[in-house]
């Protein structure tokens, strides 16, 4: 099933994608309405998430122009107006739902679900589908095989889902690739080829003697008709398991833990987000005093409050998102502004902050989930006006758990840096058109104590310009042009170091359940992870972290565990980086392959939480004692 988002509120876009994916939907996401048009004529839909105020349109418009080119695809509008009359718009212009911001995310969810089995092919189906022993069931999410759950990627559950609905149809890798991607994503279709052979596996290895999956050659794969099925020894299912625990209670208990976490650490960003918020409106104010308060800024305020109600709202800050609905009505254009209510706008404003402050502190111990609680989130400021670089920097560099901050002037920069002082800032020394550039913020910096690690960008990269710059204390220069994967390589390995010195563990598994016990464990053992589930970003995301020890599942899409165990041991820079297995496969000649390919230690899957433990931290110890010996070495 695809879901198309229509959102520019990114905090509540960013946990509704992550909410969505846990049950296995294909999600693409738009900030804007002309976006999710070109979206919606491009891809087929099953259902389509859009909130009514969005950039330059009308999600009231969107929905109406949908309808009368002949789309019936089910529409649930978002807003946070919650008068009579914009209800009776929204269904008039052929909305199936309507949903009022703030909302919980829990009967979000169950109306998103209970309307796509009403407009859907699902409502002919029964609440789960079955091939011989093999289960998928919607209501749960899950696919067992003789009562035994199979962890599947959402790529695999998706394939297996739509072969299950439509079972002898068949599909052309290209058709799989529309149906079960998002449009965000440009597979080859090799990588169809390669998760259609790792839910084989997956099959195979839970005891599934056919393959239910049948390749038509030249034209694409369909389901088997099912037959007799010969059921061999089940294999153990792929996870973390804790002989304390009982693993069905454990699943049972998954989809609401998991909203919990999601919605606890986007509160965390959501809380560092703010600060960038509110130097954005406390500008505002100011020119609205001095009488330069020009429409357009007017309208980015009024957006800005807009996200707030939302965002604030829903993620149970009611008080904060009352302030920041005043502070929408005094933006909107038909409210008589002038500039003596720039006193008024600005109390406004901190009392938003001061009560974001409060609420922040009192409940900081609820909002925290278990595995949230050790992630520390790093704050970076991107001081730059290239307001489509600043994006590309953003979008990359979050994926490491990094809060992105923007100033695209400096009043706003020196504004967010007295509210909040971020980790590091990234800063442009030109800035057209301006009567001072990025160097007389760099001054102001060098006077300030505590210090802030500052990076510069500059197109000018000669020797006396980086010698005056190094003066002036920054930890590095990047010469312009540079592309976004350098100089977020940067960023990463200056906030890295950061972090302190906590060993820091490297996890690649295709599987998200191995990924979510890890996360959990290694946080207990006060390690620093970070957790990869795409082995095509392996190898940016290893020069970035700088692991002390990596761990790679054996089988996965794309490329095999060996297959990254083989690239860093020939590399010169990670030749003796310790490496770890976890696998299923525990034959003798699978572990003669993993050592000869260079691995240092090797567990077989389902592995003990104790197992575990001991392996990992002796082999950092190890590690640690070997690199002490080689320093002493050397200095000899």
């Amino acid at each position: 099933m695809k879901i198309l988002l229509v959102d520019d509120d990114q905090n509540l876009a960013d946990i509704l994608l992550h909410l969505l994916a846990e049950f296995h939907y294909a999600i693409d996401s738009a900030h804007d309405a002309e976006t999710a048009w070109q979206y919606v004529e491009t891809y087929d839909y099953d259902l389509i998430v859009l909130d009514i105020i969005l950039p330059h349109s009308n999600g009231i418009e969107l929905c109406a122009k949908l309808r009368n080119a002949g789309y019936t695809i089910p529409v649930i509008l978002l807003t946070a107006k919650d008068s009579m009359h914009d209800r009776v718009m929204g269904l008039e212009a052929g909305a199936d739902d309507y949903v009022v911001k703030p909302y919980n995310f829990e009967e979000l969810i169950a109306r998103i679900r209970a309307l796509l089995r009403r407009n859907s092919d699902r409502d002919t189906l029964p609440k789960e589908l079955v091939w011989g022993n093999l289960r998928l069931d919607f209501g749960a999410n899950k696919v067992t095989y003789n009562e035994q759950i199979l962890y599947l990627t959402q790529k695999e559950y998706r394939l297996l889902e739509l072969f299950l609905i439509h079972p002898r149809q068949i599909f052309s890798r290209s058709i799989l690739i529309d149906r079960v991607w998002s449009a965000g994503e440009f597979p080859s279709e090799e990588a169809v080829t390669t998760h259609i052979k790792g839910l084989r596996q997956k099959l195979k290895a839970a005891g599934i003697t056919q393959d239910p999956i049948e390749t038509i050659y030249g034209l694409g794969y369909r389901l088997r008709t099912a037959s007799e099925q010969v059921t061999s020894p089940l294999a153990e299912a792929q996870t973390i398991k804790n002989p304390k625990n009982n693993s069905k209670e454990n699943n049972s208990q998954q989809p609401d833990v998991k909203v919990k976490e999601v919605i606890a650490l986007m509160t965390q960003k959501l809380q560092a987000s703010l600060v960038g918020a509110i130097a954005m409106l406390q500008h505002l104010a100011i020119a609205l005093q001095e009488g330069s308060l020009d429409l357009d800024s007017r309208h980015e305020g009024f957006m800005e409050a807009h996200r707030l109600i939302g965002s604030l709202g829903t993620l149970d800050f009611p008080a904060g998102s009352a302030i920041a609905r005043q502070i929408e009505q005094m933006l909107t254009v038909e409210f008589p502004l002038v500039a003596t209510d720039s006193a008024k706008l600005m109390l406004l404003i901190g009392d938003l902050q001061i009560n974001i402050s409060d609420t922040s502190k009192k409940d900081q111990n609820q909002l925290e989930s278990k595995s949230s609680a050790n992630l520390e989130l790093m704050q970076l400021l991107i001081v730059d006006d290239d307001q489509k670089f600043v994006l590309e920097i953003k979008r990359e560099i979050e994926n490491f758990g990094i809060v992105v901050q923007s100033a695209y002037d400096l009043a706003t920069a020196r504004l967010q840096i007295a509210n909040s002082a971020p980790d590091l800032i990234l800063l442009n020394v030109l800035f057209p058109d301006r009567s001072e550039n990025g160097s007389t913020l760099l001054n102001e910096l060098a006077d300030r104590n505590p210090k802030i690690p500052t990076v510069i960008m500059s197109a000018s990269g000669g020797l006396s310009d980086r010698v005056m710059l190094a003066r002036d204390g920054i930890c590095a220069f990047i010469e312009k042009p540079a592309s976004a994967a350098a100089v977020v390589q940067t960023l990463t390995k200056i906030l890295n170091q950061k972090r302190g010195d906590r060993p820091k563990v490297m996890v690649v598994d295709d599987d998200p359940h191995i990924l979510n016990a890890l996360q959990i464990l290694l946080g207990q053992w006060q390690l620093e992870a970070n957790l990869l589930q795409d082995p095509q970003e392996f190898w940016r995301v290893l020069e970035s972290f700088s692991p002390d020890l990596l761990v790679l599942d054996l089988i996965m899409p794309e490329y095999s565990g060996l297959d990254l165990c083989r690239a860093v041991r020939t590399s010169s820079l990670w030749f003796d980086l310790p490496i770890m297995f976890l696998s299923s496969q525990s034959d003798r000649e699978t572990i003669r392959q993993l050592f000869a390919a260079g691995a240092d230690d090797y567990l077989s899957k389902p592995i003990l939480e104790e197992d575990l433990q001991i392996r990992i931290l002796s082999r950092l110890e190890r590690s640690r004692i070997s690199r002490q010996i080689a320093d002493i070495v050397n200095k000899v």
